[in-house]
């Protein structure tokens, strides 16, 4: 059987159980996973070209292939973000794809709301993260 070893962030005492689960580690864990369900359900309706987003792509004259490399890529960030050693490569990544969203929203003069939106579910896959990574957390500080 492997033996595994865990590194304590800096300033940490090393004596915490790297198993157990704080009150914030589960809302880290429960927003995170509403961000991923959210965008997964975006990335999905991308990748089959619902009507909705045929329309919206129809109707701003994108490429025809616009939807399906916006879902593409969605999918991929989010598994790059679900995997904990990359989770922060994975937020930075979406922070990106959502920024993108924001600039393609605002130029286009859509409702400022979607932009709002985008924002709040970057925010969200911070706040997430921060809550459920130690690692984050020491960026802060």
């Amino acid at each position: 059987m492997a033996r595994t070893t865990h590194q304590t962030p800096a300033g940490s005492s090393g004596t915490e159980p790297t198993s157990r689960r704080t009150t914030g580690h589960v809302a880290g864990l429960v927003i995170t996973g509403l961000v991923v369900a959210f965008l997964a359900f975006d990335a999905i309706s991308h990748l089959l070209v619902v009507d909705a987003v045929k329309e919206w792509n129809d109707e701003h004259a994108g490429p025809e292939n616009f939807p399906v490399i916006c879902g593409a890529v969605l999918t991929v960030v989010l598994l790059i973000h679900l995997v904990p050693r990359t989770a922060v490569l994975g937020a930075v990544l979406l922070t990106g794809y959502l920024g993108g969203a924001i600039c393609l929203n605002l130029w286009l003069e859509q409702p400022f709301g979607h932009s709002v939106m985008a924002f709040a579910v970057a925010a969200l896959a911070w706040v997430g993260l921060w809550l459920r990574d130690p690692r984050v957390r020491l960026l802060h500080s």
